[in-house]
């Protein structure tokens, strides 16, 4: 699930490779808006696709030429990212 308002967008439930793709492509229209910030405080799973959705929401606002901030981000996050070598790479 996904609800923007203004340049900011809550994501909630599970970012798991089952949902990644619905999401991302609901997720990258709003960024082509001007959306600059994600919440993540909404989601109660995830797996290693959600890592892949924000280095792809990330790499859509770099391209317009914005930066992109995420909050919220769960535990599971970082711990996924540390895992794979990448948490440096997390907005903050």
């Amino acid at each position: 699930m996904i609800a923007c308002e203004g340049t900011r967008c809550r994501i909630g439930g599970a970012v798991t490779v089952d949902t990644a793709g619905a999401l991302l492509r609901e997720l990258l229209p709003q960024i082509d808006r001007g959306v600059d910030s994600l919440d993540f405080s909404g989601v109660d799973q995830a797996d290693s696709a959600a890592l892949a959705l924000i280095f792809s929401a990330l790499r859509r606002a770099r391209q317009a030429g914005r930066t992109l901030t995420c909050s919220g981000l769960p535990a599971s996050f970082t711990t996924l990212a540390e895992l794979y070598g990448v948490s440096d790479l997390l907005p903050a």
